[in-house]
């Protein structure tokens, strides 16, 4: 009598549906937040790509003495010109370009210049200064960009502003050809 019991249980356990809810709610969000992670993260890294090609371009041009009397906004055209998929580029993006000493090797400060969302410049540039030449310059690019999702700032441990967006930068050093 005791084993019928105990088997009609085990039946109607095997019966019940909606066992698995549980781990439905508690896997499938965790799941989302690790797919559009590596949407976001994908995302970022198609978008920085984007910005070290641009920025070698126009670095070439510089190198080469292609581009005459550079300035901060023909150098934030020229590179936001040649960049996909980061939106209002050229208002987002900060150039930087200074000569190291060739005898100490003094670095500028590590800080890489870039813009709050609210317009204004962390450290304004105030003058580019392309070099003579065999100078050893060096050209420090920033573009802040908005995330895909909102949600991307509770899944990628990188640092983001109050509007959702992030910062990209791409440093490069290079030396003026002789002409």
């Amino acid at each position: 009598m005791r084993a019928l019991r105990l088997s009609r249980l085990l039946r109607r356990f095997r019966r019940e549906d909606g066992n698995a809810t549980v781990e439905f709610t508690i896997l499938v969000p965790l799941l989302f937040m690790i797919f559009f992670a590596t949407l976001e993260a994908g995302l970022m890294m198609l978008r920085w790509a984007s910005i070290d090609r641009a920025s070698d371009m126009v670095i070439r041009q510089l190198r080469l003495g292609q581009i005459a009397n550079p300035t901060h906004e023909l150098l934030r055209r020229e590179i936001c010109d040649r960049t996909f998929m980061i939106a209002n580029c050229y208002e987002n993006a900060v150039v930087e370009i200074t000569r190291i000493n060739r005898a100490t090797f003094a670095m500028p400060q590590p800080n890489t210049p870039c813009v709050t969302r609210d317009g204004t410049i962390i450290m304004p540039v105030t003058q580019i200064t392309p070099g003579q030449q065999n100078d050893l310059m060096l050209i420090r690019v920033c573009v802040t960009v908005d995330a895909l999702l909102p949600s991307s700032t509770y899944s990628l441990p990188i640092e983001y502003d109050a509007q959702g967006g992030y910062a990209l930068s791409v440093a490069s050093v290079y030396v003026n050809e002789p002409s």
